[in-house]
């Protein structure tokens, strides 16, 4: 076969309207002609890494393989790996193709691509489920280690870790390093972005910078439900703050006066809410210890129930880092 003609077969199955002979044809030359080392291949490379996107998984993320595609995959996988390139496989079943798979040689990872424009959850080997917002990337290793299981993040994920205090769960994005034993909590880190930010929803998280060389330096935090860290690569600066939307930790009726109050002492009001929320409320002089709080507050964000309290108590309220503080005259006797 002449170069024209080979490159005519080649593009053939590149564009999936080859033969089975054709097909076996071209894996055969792979196997005995590695991309690195054929100059036939210099313009096909990245094509090749572009375009093997078929036949692979039933759905994007997490279920099984096409019980037809498996010999396909076990060929194509040992070419391109031997050639020290990327395998990507995709879902042909849904238009959108949302998702990706990478398999290297190097570092013995999968990686999840999201590229739809929703987020899409899908389950680890252990049983953590992360769900990973649109134009966001996950790789794991096929395996877990003994000691953690660790994951590389690109983009934005909500992540559900199955505790296990023998092997840590661990995020990192390159700039922080997320570690927890069972938790759920959001990493944001886009590579475009000046920042990583985490926020937890339930449990702890340690976060932590991560240096370049593997070590861990001393810069990092401990967070709790309802608290975030955003992380400004450029300074290397962390700042803490409580999240956008605060959700409640125990639920109200677990409280003294549930959220419905009847002439109730402020301060106790705040003490019902602090404990809901998990957020330390700071009140910083006794000017509202007389004032007396009468008002339903079920269905209110918790910032809406700090504007009303506040408004009928003649006081004011301010964030400072993961805190809330309190002070102004109080009521008028």
């Amino acid at each position: 076969m002449n170069q024209y003609d080979f490159q005519k077969t080649l593009n053939k199955y590149l564009s999936g309207q080859h033969s089975p002979e054709e097909e076996d044809f071209i894996m055969e030359y792979l196997k005995t002609n590695p991309l690195e080392e054929s100059p036939v291949f210099e313009n096909e490379k990245e094509v090749i890494g572009k375009k093997l996107k078929k036949r692979v998984f039933e759905s994007a993320f997490g279920k099984s393989l096409f019980q037809k595609s498996l010999p396909w995959l076990a060929a194509a996988a040992s070419v391109l790996l031997v050639a020290g390139t990327w395998l990507f496989v995709f879902n042909e079943t849904q238009p959108e193709t949302f998702a990706a798979a990478e398999i290297s040689n190097r570092h013995d990872l999968v990686e999840i691509r999201n590229t739809s424009g929703m987020s899409r959850p899908f389950t680890l080997e252990d049983g953590s489920v992360v769900t990973l917002k649109k134009n966001s990337s996950l790789s794991y290793p096929s395996h877990f280690g003994k000691k953690n299981r660790t994951v590389y993040l690109h983009g934005e994920a909500f992540f559900q870790i199955k505790r296990n205090t023998a092997k840590p769960f661990i995020v990192s994005t390159g700039n922080l390093v997320t570690r927890v034993l069972g938790t759920s909590f959001n990493v944001k880190s886009y590579d475009k972005s000046g920042s990583v930010e985490v926020q937890v929803k339930t449990g702890r998280v340690s976060v932590y910078e991560g240096a370049d060389n593997g070590s861990v330096n001393k810069n990092g935090v401990i967070l709790t439900p309802n608290q975030r860290i955003v992380f400004d690569k450029k300074s290397r600066k962390m700042e803490l703050s409580i999240v956008e939307n605060p959700l409640l930790v125990i639920p109200a009726a677990e409280t003294e006066h549930g959220f419905s109050f009847s002439e109730i002492p402020v301060k106790n009001v705040f003490s019902a809410l602090e404990k809901s929320y998990g957020i330390d409320i700071v009140l910083e002089n006794d000017t509202a210890d007389s004032c007396l709080f009468t008002g339903d507050l079920n269905g209110l964000t918790l910032f809406q129930q700090l504007d009303l309290i506040c408004k009928s108590a003649n006081i004011s309220y301010e964030r400072r880092g993961t805190a809330l503080f309190v002070q102004g005259e109080g009521c008028m006797n």
